[in-house]
């Protein structure tokens, strides 16, 4: 790696949205605009306390309430303006809003195998399809990237779009995302040297780690329990 890539650093800290009420239930949430609980608005605070250290720049996320008031409670930290889009929202899971696995699996036991199988021919029923909601993601995170080229920014958003995103820098076969772990409040960080991106964190709690990938500084990851969850 070259110093002009290594000066050329855009550090991005892809955060899912705290927890939500009702979130014991199980429900599929997409397009849903469901609320923060108590315990997911204290998540938000931690992770507010944990980024204090940051230098970000800018605070961007979906316009679905979860993710706003997550990013808002860390952009007032942070003295930033929130940037939101419905570029970064869920993917629309259309009938299926509101159901649990579950449930779905007992009517729909076909299009369950599909959606883990061969999630990038999915369709969710009258909802969005996984090819549209990917390209709408990657989209956003191209316009993201030409926009930032240095400095440290935030996105808070949804499980679904973590998983894009770091499925897509890892290089992961689509049907292989799912096996990404994404807890409510977890932090990534990815780093953008050019057009070289690197995983530095994934699915964590802890700080932002303290160097850049380029100086060769191995961050552990800690991750939890594989979790399949949507919202």
């Amino acid at each position: 790696m070259n110093e002009k890539s290594t000066q050329e650093r855009l550090r991005l800290y892809l955060i899912r949205h705290g927890e939500v009420e009702g979130a014991a239930s199980g429900k599929l949430l997409g397009r849903t605009d469901t609320p923060l609980s108590d315990q997911g608005l204290e998540q938000a605070r931690q992770l507010a306390e944990v980024l204090s250290t940051a230098q970000l720049s800018a605070i961007y996320c979906s316009d679905l309430q979860r993710a706003r008031t997550t990013a808002e409670i860390i952009a007032k930290r942070s003295n930033l303006n929130v940037q939101e889009s419905s570029a970064w929202r869920e993917i629309d899971m259309g009938e299926w809003e509101g159901d649990t696995l579950a449930a779905l699996h007992d009517e729909a036991p076909e299009l369950i195998a599909q959606l883990f199988s061969d999630p990038a021919s999915f369709e969710y029923p009258d909802g969005e399809s996984f090819t549209g909601f990917t390209t709408r993601v990657q989209r956003a995170l191209d316009q993201l990237l030409i926009t930032h080229r240095t400095g440290e920014v935030a996105l808070v958003a949804h499980g679904g779009v973590c998983r894009t995103i770091i499925g897509n820098v890892l290089g992961m076969p689509t049907h292989n995302w799912l096996r990404l772990a994404q807890v409510y409040a977890c932090m990534n960080v990815i780093e953008w040297y050019g057009a070289n991106p690197i995983l530095v964190m994934l699915n964590s709690h802890s700080g932002p780690p303290r160097k850049s990938a380029a100086c060769g500084d191995a961050q552990s990851l800690r991750t939890s329990q594989l979790m399949i969850e949507f919202a």
